[in-house]
């Protein structure tokens, strides 16, 4: 498989050591585009759609929520799978991320083992939707 033809994963997260714990933790089976703000996460989408964005609701310049409001309102279909992994774990925010369209949310601390399974299928289900994939 070509470089070019791995899925693409947007990783936002104002920390560079989560952004590359997901990274490391994925591995080589995909391409990756990174964020560490809510402008350049929004710029990074829209430039080249990922097959999946990894998202934290605390990034520089506002709540990941705006960025998936924007990837929510923008999203042609088939839908971009999003992953919400956040320390801001309580119910409140659970339920934005829903409200939101996210397809799933994880705590920080999360186990990579799972973020790796959820993003194996989340992008084969998005893969199986995408015409040309």
């Amino acid at each position: 498989m070509s470089a070019e033809s791995l899925p693409l994963v947007l990783i936002c997260d104002d920390e560079p050591v989560l952004r590359e714990l997901v990274r490391v933790s994925l591995g080589s089976r995909y391409r990756y585009n990174e964020a560490g703000s809510v402008a350049e996460a929004i710029k990074a989408y829209n430039a080249d759609v990922p097959d999946l964005v990894v998202l934290d609701l605390m990034l520089v310049g506002g709540s990941g929520l705006d960025v998936l409001r924007s990837i929510r309102q923008g999203d042609a279909a088939p839908r971009t799978p999003v992953v919400v992994v956040s320390a801001w774990s309580d119910e409140a925010n659970r339920q934005a991320v829903e409200e939101e369209g996210a397809d799933l949310f994880l705590p920080k601390p999360f186990a990579p083992d799972q973020l790796v399974g959820r993003v194996e299928e989340l992008v084969a289900v998005g893969r199986e939707r995408s015409p040309g994939a």
